[in-house]
Parts: structure tokens; C-alpha cells; sequence
């Protein structure tokens, strides 16, 4: 047996590889280029396993549980004319191997809180398209989204997870694990991802030999035919009666009002293809209403140049847009797109979306000036390298909801946007790590954006107490605050000013803050709306003050106090019982 650090091969010829390279992925909890709880642990071979417990050196994704998307108010799910596919994936990951291989099983270790993987793919060079390899929906009886949502999550340890694959036939080297983060009950983390398979189709083979087997069963059972299946006892008269009311209906006879309804209940991929069945399907299918509100995330794997050419020849009237996760190539497509289909939108989601350039947000900007929210989190090739593209941001004066999450967007660029969208109310800049100034951005929103309700500052390394005490003093309409990881904060002179200025707040993180029993009194005392409160990494309070915050705060559904040492958690289990209503997260250590 030949071994290495990421692959080995057995006697039989088949290779056993873990991840070589991280190609993309959409979120991670650690900061860029660090080895605390990001993505990039995921190379190489098993650490932990079969530990089970919260390791440094795990892959975790950025959140987990439903309450991200319930207190994000603004967040807008896409209502279609036409039916929503089977998908709920949140987070993916695309990882290289060594050697290309024909995939025979992809086995996925799952150190803390598993059953977050609800797809895989694999890059098949043939056809130069992504193929799904399995997905939660085909081991289930009644596939449905909510469902799937729905479905049994694996008990507390460690699993190695090895789905039957529905294809074995792909010879690649790339994957990609799609995952689903709203039914867990904290953050899952990987371990490692390997790919078995061999160089040649030896499972391809096997079946060839399996079949010509069958071809010879199958001729000596056909020496010895019998005809007992003809069904001789069949009566004329009943013959002529199943003949008589057997008669055929032609849909494209049914009303247009009928057909309308009948396509409401198809995807957006089966509307394309019935356009091309009939002049009378083609012209129902160019109806403009079924492309108004348009989610083609789901279909991010095939959907090409050629899907997005045909649409901007049915529809200029686009009102909203998610294309997050698509690989559109043509530039020239994407851009003609913009300016035929995409002048009256008032929302674009393109998370992840690599084509998303420089060039192609100014064409954005310029094309789109209707658009009200607006979210390109995790699109890295848009740079400042030769101007500031991030500042034609500010030309859309009617945004209220703006995402750049781990976006190369830069400090003057950030300026121009706070200055000219007074709109905003919902802002996430985090994880930006190209912003080097968040006080002078922090005295900027205060100044420009005093309606602002949701700010999203996680890994903001240069925010000091300064920056918040601006914010807390003139932003007074704030919801939401996530300060996780934010670690030059140290005083918290800005907390009091926040709670007594804010009084509608409904989310405070404040992730590895070290706060203490003063900072939790006053939450206590003022903070009677919050609903989600995040104190992970704080020694220093006590087990009273937190069950004195858990009376004092009734809304709460979801506190963090996990790594605060000080907290009896068995005694804080014990008081829960009588707040059902709040989930109270502790992370357990592994060993």
C-alpha cells in the first residue's frame, strides 16, 4: 500500500484521497488566513476524528440555527409565480483532490454537531458542468423542502458520512458539499472530506460483466417461451368498452386560464423546457409575470450563457433577482442581460458569483437605479486595484439593505456609499478586511445614517470604543448589532450609552468580548426587547447574572455562553426549564 499525507492506494488499485486544495466556498467563522475554525482546515487528512467536540483546527461554516434569518427583518425570500425546486442549501464548499478518478463514494467527517451535508457534487470534465452526486431529497420518501427541513438530525458524535451515491461514473477530481445550517442547534464542523475511487472504471467493468451475464440467462429462459401472458380470456365486448372510453385529450386544448395554472406548479428549469415543446407552450412559458421575481440559485449547475441569453430576449421586466452561486462565463452575455432584462429591479442577491467583476458592478450600478437591497457577499473578484469600483455603490440612492460581507471593499469607496445611500437600513461589512479605519466609518453612519436599524461588524479588528460611542449616540433606531470577534473593544461606556439610546434592540453579539457582570446588569436593566444575545468567550460572569438576564430579558430566544468558565451551566440547564422559549447555547470542548 502506497501512502502520502492526502492519498493512499490499496492492493486493488483504488485510491483513498483527502483534500488537497480549497477552491471557494461561501462563509466561514474564523478570519481570513488564519487556521482558527475556517474553511482551509479542511485540506489534508483527518486531525480529530473520531473525537467529538469543538476543535480550533475544524471547517465551520458562518452560522447555524434559524435565528440568523428570523431577526434579519430585511431579508427577503422570493416569491415566484412558478414553483420553488427541491434545494434548501445555505453554504457550500468546493474542494480539489490530487487525482482525477472515477468517484465510487465520498465519505465526509463530521467531528461536532453532524447532519448540516444535505448535497454533493462532482466537476465532470466531460460535459464541463457540475453533476449532483446525492442529495437529502433522494433518500426520502415524500421529497419536499420542508421536508427536508424537517428531516432527523444524527445524534451528538462524531460521524463518518458516506451516502449511497446515485452516479459512479464521473471521473473527477473536484467536489462540492453543499450544507443546510437552520435545523442544527449549533455550529457543525468537518473534520475532512475523502475521495474513493480508481483510475480506471473498474465498477464500470463489473456492470459490463454483470450484463453480458444477463444476455446469456436471458437466452436459455427464451428456449423454453411461454405464451400463458397473451391473456386469451379477454372479452370482445369489454375490448370495444375500453376502446370507447379511452379516448385521448390533447392538453393544448384545455383553457389558457388552466395551462397558466398548470405551469404554476412547474420549476423554472421544466418552464424552460416546455417553451420548447409548442408555438402554444412557447407563447404561455413567455408570459413576463413568471420571470417578474426569479430565484435561479437553485439551478446555479445548469443554468449557462445560453439560458441567460434566452431570458433577456422574453423580459425586461425583472423586479427580483437572486443569482447567487451561478458561473456565468460570458461577460458580454451578462452584461447585455443587465441592460436588456434588469433595469427595473429592486433586488439583486449575487453571493459567490466569481464573474462578478469591477466592470460588471459599475454596469450594475449604472443600469439598476431602482434597486432597494442589494448583496454581493463573498464576490472576490471585484477589486479597487485600478479605481474604486465599490464606490458606483453610491449611485443607487434608493438602497436600504446592502450586504458586503468579506468583499474587497475599500475605505473611501465605504464613505462615498454611507454618504450617498441615506436610505440604508441594513448594512453587514463584515469580515471586510480591507477596511483598516471602522471609526471614521462608525463617525461616518452616525453622521449619514441616523434611521440605520441593522449593522453587522463581525471581525471589524480596528473598531475601538471611540467608533461605538458615535453610533450608539445618534444611531437610535438600531435592531440589531453584531460586534462578534471585535476585539480592540475594551470599555463598555458605549454599551450603556447603546441601551439606553436604543430601546427597540432586538440582537446584541458581543462573541469574545470578556465582559462582565457590570456590562451584564446593565443589559439586564435595559434590554428588555432583545431577543438573541451572544456572550461566547466571557469568564468573568456569573451564573446569577445570566439567569438574572434570562428574567429580566422575556423575548430572548437565543443565548450564547458558551467558553464562560464561571457559568454553572448544569445550574443554568436547571432554571431553562422555566424559559422555554429561549435556546441557551454552551459549545462542548473536545478532549
Amino acid at each position: 500500500m502506497e501512502t502520502n499525507s492526502t492519498m493512499y492506494k490499496d492492493d486493488r488499485m483504488v485510491y483513498y484521497q483527502f483534500v488537497h486544495n480549497v477552491l471557494d466556498f461561501s462563509s466561514q467563522y474564523g478570519k481570513e488566513h488564519s487556521r482558527s475554525y475556517t474553511v482551509s482546515n479542511i485540506r489534508g487528512g483527518i486531525t480529530n476524528f473520531p473525537r467529538y467536540g469543538d476543535f480550533l483546527e475544524s471547517c465551520v461554516m458562518r452560522t447555524y440555527g434559524p435565528w440568523w434569518q428570523e431577526c434579519n427583518y430585511l431579508d427577503q425570500n422570493i416569491k415566484q409565480k412558478i414553483q420553488q425546486p427541491l434545494f434548501i442549501s445555505q453554504d457550500f464548499i468546493e474542494v480539489e483532490f490530487e487525482l482525477k478518478c472515477f468517484i465510487n463514494s465520498v465519505a465526509i467527517y463530521e467531528n461536532f454537531n453532524p447532519g448540516s451535508i444535505v448535497a454533493i457534487y462532482a466537476f465532470d470534465f466531460d460535459s464541463d458542468k457540475w453533476v449532483k452526486l446525492w442529495s437529502i431529497f433522494e433518500q426520502m420518501i415524500n421529497p419536499s423542502n420542508s421536508n427536508a427541513l424537517k428531516r432527523t438530525i444524527p445524534r451528538k458524535e462524531s460521524r463518518k458520512f458516506m451516502p449511497n451515491l446515485m452516479r459512479k461514473d464521473i471521473f473527477s477530481n473536484l467536489l462540492r458539499i453543499e450544507m443546510e445550517h437552520s435545523q442544527m442547534e449549533y455550529y457543525s464542523e468537518l473534520d475532512a472530506i475523502e475521495l474513493i475511487g480508481a483510475t480506471y472504471d473498474i465498477f464500470h467493468n463489473k456492470k459490463v460483466a454483470r450484463n453480458l451475464k444477463a444476455i446469456g440467462d436471458d437466452f436459455f429462459k427464451k428456449c423454453s417461451i411461454e405464451t400463458s401472458f397473451l391473456n386469451e380470456n379477454i372479452e370482445d365486448e369489454t375490448r370495444i368498452e375500453i376502446k370507447e372510453i379511452s379516448k385521448d385529450i390533447n392538453i393544448i386544448e384545455l383553457p389558457d386560464e388552466l395551462l397558466d395554472k398548470i405551469i404554476s406548479f412547474l420549476d423554472l428549469k421544466t418552464v424552460f423546457s416546455l417553451r420548447s415543446t409548442c408555438i402554444k407552450f412557447y407563447n404561455l412559458c413567455n408570459d413576463k409575470d413568471i420571470y417578474k421575481n426569479l430565484n435561479i440559485k437553485p439551478f446555479w449547475n445548469c443554468v449557462n450563457d445560453k439560458f441567460l441569453e434566452t431570458l433577456s430576449k422574453i423580459t425586461d421586466e425583472i423586479l427580483i433577482l437572486d443569482l447567487s452561486w451561478t458561473k456565468f462565463k460570458q461577460s458580454i452575455i451578462f452584461e447585455k442581460f443587465l441592460k436588456n432584462s434588469c433595469c427595473q429591479l429592486t433586488f439583486l442577491k449575487m453571493e459567490c458569483c466569481s464573474y462578478l467583476d469591477s466592470k460588471m458592478l459599475e454596469i450594475i450600478c449604472d443600469n439598476c437605479k431602482f434597486l432597494t437591497h442589494l448583496d454581493i457577499a463573498s464576490c472576490l473578484n471585484i477589486t479597487s486595484e485600478e479605481k474604486p469600483a465599490f464606490a458606483s455603490i453610491s449611485k443607487l440612492k434608493n438602497l436600504e439593505h446592502l450586504k458586503l460581507y468579506r468583499t474587497k471593499v475599500d475605505q473611501n469607496s465605504m464613505f462615498k456609499i454611507i454618504e450617498s445611500c441615506q436610505n440604508l437600513k441594513y448594512l453587514n461589512i463584515g469580515s471586510c478586511f480591507q477596511l483598516n479605519d471602522f471609526d471614521s466609518i462608525m463617525s461616518c453612519i452616525s453622521e449619514n445614517l441616523k434611521q440605520i436599524e441593522s449593522l453587522d461588524l463581525w471581525r471589524s479588528y480596528s473598531l475601538t470604543n471611540l467608533g461605538l460611542k458615535r453610533i450608539a449616540s445618534k444611531c437610535k433606531n438600531l435592531k440589531e448589532l453584531d460586534l462578534g470577534w471585535c476585539k480592540n473593544v475594551t470599555s463598555y461606556e458605549w454599551l450603556r450609552i447603546l441601551l439606553e439610546n436604543c430601546k427597540d434592540l432586538r440582537k446584541l453579539f458581543l462573541t469574545s468580548h470578556k465582559i462582565t457582570d457590570n456590562e451584564i446588569l446593565l443589559i439586564a436593566k435595559h434590554g428588555k426587547k432583545l431577543e438573541q444575545l451572544d456572550f461566547l468567550g466571557s469568564p468573568f460572569i456569573s451564573t446569577e447574572n445570566i439567569e438574572l438576564t434570562l428574567r429580566s430579558c422575556p423575548n430572548l430566544k437565543l443565548l450564547d455562553i458558551s467558553f464562560c468558565s464561571n457559568v454553572d451551566f448544569e445550574k443554568i440547564l436547571l432554571i431553562s426549564q422555566f424559559f422555554s422559549n429561549c435556546s441557551i447555547k454552551r459549545s462542548y470542548q473536545g478532549e
